[in-house]
């Protein structure tokens, strides 16, 4: 990407703190964003860009139903072994009748058939009782069909929870038998970490860390095992601290991993390539 020069810049066309963002001592994964989202339609490009310029890997897109299953997985073949693609339906997207939930999902089946490549996950998928629009009975019923679909397809899958953590693990320990996954944009507390930890499970953390009134959320991620982390952005939404009410996008996860080191009591490097082999190993990334 050609960046325009101006007197504040430096000689490389990028200020002080974006050279500090793209000069990164080791590599790095956001494991959740949405760059599919007509937020980024100006400039989707530049912003994968600028990842990869500031050392990131691979950035994995998750989908909420199954237009954007498509779109994900459209992302991942336009930017082929750096974008990668998680099919489903979000809980919030999920009231439907049965029969339209069967053959949604049956859609988003036949997309893992014909983009195996392309697609390393299922979700998000789960519960969300903030939102009332759905009932818990449609959203119960989506989130068991998928887990086991991603059994049965050996994939990992990506849980999305709010302010739904009992039921949540209880569907878990109940009907994921066989499945790993994540809990993506943590929000629970240190005992719900701890339960999240003890299904073998990771725990990924978003630019919510770094806010000021975020105490327990650092709490909860200082009881977890660098080997069990995952960082993300949930882009373009929960932009960390220096960066809040901005749009996110993955480069910004920096300061979340900086915060992750802050709790942890260690260096970003540390921090980035702990998460980053998590990735890799959690959604088998070459």
């Amino acid at each position: 990407m050609a960046l325009s020069r101006n007197p504040h810049r430096g000689q490389d066309g990028v200020s002080p703190s974006e050279a500090e963002e793209r000069h990164l001592p080791a590599e790095a994964i956001d494991s959740h964003a949405h760059l599919y989202f007509d937020r980024f339609n100006d400039d989707r490009d530049e912003v994968i860009e600028r990842a990869r310029d500031a050392g990131f890997v691979a950035i994995i897109n998750i989908a909420v139903d199954e237009e954007t299953s498509r779109q994900v997985i459209q992302l991942a073949m336009e930017h082929e072994g750096f974008c990668h693609a998680v099919v489903g339906v979000h809980p919030t997207h999920s009231g439907m009748s049965a029969d339209d939930l069967k053959i949604t999902l049956a859609a988003v089946e036949k997309l893992c058939d014909e983009h195996p490549q392309q697609v390393v996950g299922i979700g998000e998928i789960g519960l969300d009782y903030y939102w009332k629009e759905v009932s818990r009975a449609d959203q119960e019923r989506a989130f068991i069909v998928q887990l086991d679909i991603a059994r049965r397809r050996k994939l990992p899958v990506v849980i999305h929870c709010r302010e739904a953590w009992p039921d949540t693990l209880e569907v878990i320990e109940t009907h994921g038998d066989g499945v790993v996954g994540v809990f993506h944009c943590f929000g629970g507390t240190v005992d719900e970490a701890q339960r999240a930890l003890d299904l073998g499970w990771y725990v990924s953390f978003a630019g919510n860390l770094t806010y000021p009134k975020a105490q327990d959320l650092r709490d909860a991620a200082a009881i977890v095992p660098l080997d069990r982390l995952l960082l993300e952005t949930d882009s373009p939404f929960l932009a960390p601290q220096p960066k809040r009410g901005k749009r996110n996008e993955p480069v910004h996860s920096l300061h979340t991993a900086d915060e992750l080191a802050r709790v942890h009591g260690t260096d970003r490097k540390t921090v980035l390539s702990a998460t980053t082999a998590n990735s890799r190993g959690l959604f088998r990334l070459e």
